[in-house]
């Protein structure tokens, strides 16, 4: 029985709902074929408007987690009945992903500069930027309990952002700054690979480990690249999950 769930999350509420109705089809053990609760009933329980149900539908529709019947209602597909937790295919930033791991991260920037794009021709090649075009560089750690989770390079064409932000806005999400700006990433185009840290990051035992990057191109609602990241998730502590279709 789906009872009265109140949302609260920094994440919009179309995606608290997804999330939400996720937790639901997982806690009780929904299989290929079970009806999911009614657009009126979701409503209600999560105290949220029909759009903002109706957007979490299509999202779970897009993720190919439920599918609709019409004159029947929609219903359980195979995909969620694995009961895949954080799917590499979900698009979703460090912050959110070190927080749905339970991390309460701290973030130190290690540098922040602007540069020309021909001093970065990978990110100017995904970026699709001519050589002169400038590029806000932000270089930084993701730390929690003393253990170091991530280190991120991201690069921005500066006219994506309109200026340079300040040091008080770079230990948040770079997304978060982009959407203030018009420019949310909502979709990405990425690469995995087994790698070690880049000389002179970390000294130390994890400097020695395994690391798993993810380079990344994320692209906003227009198809615009907006942001290169080159993300560097420590393999004894991060790992990713997918399924096989």
């Amino acid at each position: 029985m789906l009872t009265n769930r109140p949302l609260r999350s920094h994440k919009k509420m179309a995606e608290q709902v997804r999330d939400a109705v996720s937790a639901y089809i997982r806690d009780h053990a929904l299989k290929a074929g079970d009806r999911i609760p009614t657009e009126a009933e979701l409503c209600t329980a999560f105290g949220v408007s029909r759009p903002s149900v109706r957007e979490a539908l299509r999202l779970l529709e897009q993720e190919r987690l439920i599918v609709t019947e019409h004159g029947r209602g929609r219903f359980v597909t195979a995909a969620a009945a694995l009961n895949i937790a954080r799917p590499i295919t979900v698009f979703e930033s460090i912050t959110q992903m070190l927080a749905a791991l339970g991390y309460e991260a701290q973030t130190e920037v290690l540098s922040a500069r602007t540069i020309p794009a021909a001093d970065d021709p990978k990110a100017a090649a995904a970026l699709g930027l001519p050589a002169e075009a400038e590029i806000f560089v932000l270089e930084r750690l993701r730390q929690a309990d003393d253990q170091v989770l991530v280190y991120s390079i991201d690069v921005v064409p500066v006219a994506a952002l309109g200026h340079v932000p300040q040091m008080a806005a770079l230990e948040g999400s770079v997304n978060e700054l982009l959407a203030k700006v018009g420019q949310k990433p909502v979709m990405s185009s990425a690469n995995v690979a087994a790698v070690f840290l880049p000389d002179g990051v970390l000294t130390g035992p994890a400097s020695a480990e395994p690391w798993l990057l993810v380079s990344e191109t994320c692209l906003s609602d227009t198809g615009t690249p907006v942001l290169h990241a080159r993300d560097y998730h420590r393999g004894s502590l991060i790992s990713f999950n997918f399924s096989r279709q």
